[in-house]
């Protein structure tokens, strides 16, 4: 295998033109992703800076499943998650919100308050893995958010109680009543018994009569206690058992948090923005896109160089890699991909690699609108506008040979270099390299004459 110069690349023929990496893309547009970064990370620091600040306090309820247990693990597992989901919509109902506007805690904050406001001001939620329910309020002053989850935390429990009592109502009206009438024929019975003649089955009756009133009021007595101890149960199943308590610090906005959120975003939309860029934008910015446009293994990248003899090494092997190629070549063509690239200099250079090689060297250059005739010279390489330009190189090219296209880094289209390549196959020539040139390099002709240079020591 052949030596690669500083630039030059064997590449794949068989990758689709128009293959975008993101490696390349954030490469290419690393400007682009670092301004986009920057622009979100100052929205991030604006937004840390101009918003208000809000403050969050907790208080934390206990969720008491303990009466579910005889019914087996798995009925008061579910029991309880369906227990607690009730009480956390219960937390950010209406009467709950509204009975918490009229505590005086919150009062005195002297913030506006209403069932409305609140709602978007409370939220309740479990603990992972216990049985408390956290509810959570966010308001300006941290005294005002530890008031607001007070009230909301004991307007809960408050509610919790009337639902309950409210749900015990009947069966408890309906004994109490049993319990009266019942009292009432008790006190009858026993008047009745008492004017009864001793002994007599008058009175036998009645006091038959009267244990039957007394065993039923004590049945319903009894199913009153019990009905009232279900009632204090079922009241305890919720409690407070953490108030909330002013927070020391804001909860929004974080600065940390939002410079994170302003990096990641910034890199999210940095990194979509540069692959459609790049995707879009089919400027030439690595050679091997331009082995891809003319169709050839061969491309050389001239590196931007502050020393004269540094440009000379990627011609030096170009020249090489051509002569294993083609052997012995007696003329060159050499010519821009469009209208923007410049063929001069890379004839002149590619003529001083050779001359460097020990060859003759001529180089017939683009100012010579009649092709020239060919000089006594091992090699000729002859220079000539793009076919956008002239059409001179597509006569050239119809005497066959060697061709190379010359492209320039960021100024010429993919489709430029692939249309320069298309015409000179069809007028028979050979597209044998490819030339990336950096940006400026050539812009005003040819940068001299490397020949005369070197010749002198130079």
């Amino acid at each position: 295998m052949l030596p690669q110069a500083p630039g030059e690349q064997r590449l794949n023929q068989r990758r689709p033109p128009d293959l975008k990496t993101v490696g390349s893309a954030l490469r290419h547009r690393r400007a682009l992703l670092a301004v986009i970064l920057l622009a979100c990370v100052g929205v991030a620091a604006t937004l840390a800076l101009v918003r208000p600040k809000t403050y969050e306090a907790t208080a934390l309820l206990y969720v008491d499943e303990r009466h579910n247990s005889s019914q087996g693990f798995d009925l008061a597992l579910q029991a309880g998650e369906l227990l607690s989901h009730h009480y956390i919509e219960m937390a950010t109902s209406r009467a709950v919100l509204a009975a918490a506007c009229g505590n005086p805690d919150v009062s005195a904050t002297g913030a506006p308050c209403s069932a409305d406001t609140l709602a978007d001001q409370v939220h309740a939620g479990t603990v992972r893995g216990t049985s408390l329910i956290g509810v959570t309020a966010d308001a300006r002053t941290p005294e005002a958010a530890a008031a607001i989850a007070n009230a909301v935390a004991k307007a809960l429990v408050a509610q919790d109680a009337q639902q309950i009592d409210q749900l015990l109502k009947p069966t408890r009206d309906y004994l109490d009543s049993e319990l009266k009438r019942l009292d009432a024929a008790i006190t009858t019975a026993q008047q009745a018994l008492d004017k009864a003649p001793p002994n007599s089955p008058q009175a036998a009756a009645q006091l038959a009569y009267l244990n039957q009133l007394q065993g039923e009021y004590s049945v319903d007595y009894g199913r009153r206690q019990d009905l009232a101890v279900e009632q204090f149960r079922l009241s305890g199943n919720l409690s407070v058992i953490q108030t909330a308590d002013p927070p020391a610090k804001p909860s929004d906005p974080d600065p940390l948090r939002y410079l994170a959120a302003g990096v990641l975003a910034g890199l999210v939309l940095g990194i979509l923005v540069a692959l459609l860029v790049e995707y879009f934008d089919d400027r030439l910015l690595e050679p091997e896109q331009l082995g891809r446009a003319v169709g050839t293994d061969l491309v050389v990248r001239v590196p931007k160089a502050r020393k004269r003899s540094a440009g000379a090494v990627p011609y030096a092997l170009a020249h090489a890699n051509l002569l294993a190629q083609q052997g012995s070549m007696q003329t060159i063509l050499v010519t821009g991909a469009s209208a923007r690239d410049s063929a001069d200099s890379v004839a002149w250079e590619l003529a001083a690699a050779a001359t460097d090689a020990g060859q003759t060297a001529a180089v017939i250059p683009t100012s010579t609108m009649d092709g020239g005739a060919a000089p006594a010279s091992d090699l000729t390489v002859v220079a000539a506008l793009s076919p956008e330009s002239s059409a001179r190189v597509v006569r050239l090219a119809g005497a066959g040979g060697p061709a190379i296209v010359v492209a320039t880094t960021g100024d010429t289209r993919f489709r430029e270099a692939r249309r320069t390549a298309e015409l000179l196959r069809q007028a028979g020539a050979e597209v044998v390299a490819a030339v990336l040139l950096p940006r400026g390099a050539g812009r005003n002709g040819h940068r001299g004459n490397p020949l005369r240079h070197r010749r002198n020591g130079h």
